[in-house]
C-alpha cells in the first residue's frame, strides 16, 4: 500500500463509528487532507496524542480508495495552554475554520500554515489580547491570498494616506474622509496605523504594536468585514469571540 509522509495541524476532528476520528490537517506542502485515524478513540490507541485538534505532528499516511488513513504519527507541538483558557479556545477556533474555508483540498498553502503555526503560538504565551492575534492573522490570511486591502492611497481619489485622522475602510482599501461612502467602516487613526503595520511588516514583526481596546475591537470587527465581503462563509466562532 502507498504511504506518504506529512507534517501536518489538525484544524477539525470528527467522531465516526464506535472508536474512530476523521481529521481535517492543513499540511505542509499538500495543504488540506481528509484522513482517518482507526481506533484513535480508544484509550490505549497509538494515535491518541496526535489525532486532537490543534495538534501539529509527523504523520505517516496510508493511501486507500479515495481516501487516506493515519499508519502513525508523532506529535511536534499539542499547543495545550490553548485549552486551559475559554478566550484563547475560541480564537484557536476561529483561526481553524478559516483555514478549514479557505484552503481547498491539495492547493499548496505552506504560508497559510506558517500564519496558523505563529498565531496559535501567541496564543499560547497569552502575552497579548486575543483580538489583536486574530487581527494579525486575518489581514496576513487576506494578503496571501491577494486580497489585502489597499493602504496607501485613497482608493477613489488617490489622495496619499500617510497618518489620516478619520478615514474609512472598504472591501478595496482606505477611502479619505472626503470621499466617505456607506460601503465600508470608520476606523480611526490609532487603527489605520495598525492595519498599516501589519501589512507592511513580515510575520515575526507584523504582531508588535500597541492599541487601545476601543482600537483593537475597530481592527477586527474591520478584517471580519473584508472577511464577509470576499468569502461566502459566515465564521460561526467570530459570534463567541
Amino acid at each position: 500500500m502507498e504511504t506518504i509522509k506529512v507534517r501536518g495541524l489538525v484544524i477539525k476532528e470528527f467522531e465516526t463509528g464506535e472508536s474512530d476520528k476523521r481529521l481535517l490537517l492543513l499540511c505542509k506542502e499538500h495543504g488540506r487532507l481528509l484522513v482517518y485515524a482507526r481506533g484513535a478513540r480508544k484509550q490505549k490507541s497509538k494515535f491518541i496524542a496526535a489525532a486532537q485538534l490543534f495538534v501539529y505532528a509527523d504523520f505517516v499516511l496510508a493511501k486507500g480508495r479515495g481516501f487516506y488513513s493515519v499508519n502513525a504519527a508523532e506529535v511536534i507541538e499539542n499547543f495545550y495552554a490553548l485549552r486551559t483558557d475559554y478566550d484563547r479556545l475560541i480564537a484557536a477556533h476561529l483561526i481553524c475554520e478559516v483555514c478549514e474555508k479557505t484552503v481547498m483540498e491539495q492547493m499548496e498553502s505552506d504560508e497559510c500554515l506558517r500564519i496558523t503555526l505563529k498565531s496559535l503560538q501567541h496564543l499560547c504565551k497569552g502575552h497579548m489580547p486575543e483580538e489583536q492575534i486574530l487581527s494579525v492573522f486575518l489581514y496576513k490570511i487576506f494578503d496571501d491570498h491577494g486580497l489585502a486591502p489597499h493602504i496607501h492611497e485613497c482608493v477613489i481619489c488617490g489622495a496619499l494616506m500617510d497618518a489620516p485622522t478619520n478615514a474609512v475602510l472598504t472591501p478595496e482599501g482606505l477611502c479619505c474622509a472626503v470621499h466617505t461612502i456607506n460601503a465600508g467602516k470608520h476606523i480611526e487613526a490609532p487603527t489605520v496605523a495598525a492595519l498599516k503595520h501589519i501589512l507592511e511588516h513580515d510575520l515575526a514583526d507584523a504582531f508588535r504594536f500597541c492599541i487601545d481596546g476601543q482600537n483593537l475591537k475597530q481592527l477586527l470587527s474591520a478584517a471580519i468585514m473584508l472577511w464577509d465581503h470576499h468569502f461566502e462563509w459566515t465564521l460561526k466562532s467570530y459570534e463567541s469571540v
